[in-house]
């Protein structure tokens, strides 16, 4: 069914929906009006029936709702109607961080949004929750430099990923994933950094770090497992050699190598910032500064 096809439906008898926001492969983002609570929100329906898809709806509404944060999307309510399975959440407004880089954001910009980032994954983690799919387009950033961290749709409590994941259930965008996640290995916090790494190369960059033009999932996957990375200055980005090494160290094949917490990466990125404004003043692509 097309996602269209249910703008100007009544789910739950109270929120009707006006737009279609967005599409994925288990679900449709639209925009809707709650009758109830006279507000718009934002409405997340299941496209697929699967009792794995229920469940992991589930894991999302129930995540989401322990998570009472400025920079992380709010869960209003997760029901089921007509067959069909919804969560409630707010309307978050803005662009993601590609377009902000696109339209040409500093270095300042982008650093300080990615360090709201993990402002809002330090909380999630402290309450046992990793995201796991940490992404530019899972970033909005609205006019005024507010940070929203939206779809936890794949998050699982850290404390029951000590086994690993399970064979067949290697989930979430391949460019974005941790090394541990394709060998099944446990995962902690350290995966989360391991993506916000990918987001940050991506960012200074242009480009994933891993990444095949013919789309080869499988020539990712083994470039995640055993290649290094090209080092963004030899990339071709603008950078100095105290960022390249931040963004490097989040990139490490072993999480033991990797920073220990979002805490310690956020104020790291906050303190090169307050000693770099000549960085942060520039935007990706222009002429080398900071030595």
């Amino acid at each position: 069914m097309d996602a269209s096809e249910l703008v100007g439906e009544r789910v739950a008898a109270r929120y009707t929906i006006e737009a279609v926001i967005g599409t994925g492969g288990m679900a449709n983002v639209y925009r809707a009006f709650d009758s109830n609570l006279q507000r718009h929100v934002a409405l997340k329906i299941f496209t697929e029936p699967s009792p794995e898809i229920k469940r992991r709806f589930l894991a999302e509404a129930r995540s989401l709702a322990r998570l009472n944060h400025p920079g992380i999307v709010s869960v209003y309510d997760g029901a089921e109607d007509a067959g069909r399975s919804f969560i409630v959440m707010e309307i978050a407004d803005g662009e993601d961080l590609r377009t902000w880089r696109e339209r040409g954001a500093t270095f300042g910009f982008l650093i300080r949004a990615v360090a709201s980032v993990l402002d809002a994954l330090a909380f999630a983690h402290e309450r046992d929750i990793l995201h796991r799919d940490v992404k530019p387009s899972n970033i909005l950033v609205n006019a005024d430099g507010r940070v929203k961290l939206m779809d936890f749709g794949l998050s699982r409590r850290i404390s029951d990923l000590s086994s690993g994941t399970q064979a067949g259930e290697i989930v979430g965008t391949v460019a974005y994933l941790s090394p541990e996640r394709f060998l099944g290995k446990p995962s902690d916090a350290r995966g989360d950094l391991y993506s916000i790494g990918i987001v940050l190369y991506e960012l200074i960059t242009g480009f994933a770090p891993f990444r095949s033009d013919s789309d080869d999932l499988v020539a990712i996957v083994f470039a995640h497992l055993n290649e290094r990375p090209v080092p963004p200055r030899k990339a071709g980005a603008a950078i100095d050699d105290e960022l390249e090494r931040l963004v490097m160290r989040l990139l490490e094949k072993d999480p033991s190598a990797r920073f220990e917490s979002a805490e310690i990466v956020r104020d790291a990125l906050l303190d090169y910032l307050a000693r770099h404004p000549d960085v942060a003043a520039a935007a990706p692509g222009a002429p080398t500064v900071g030595g």
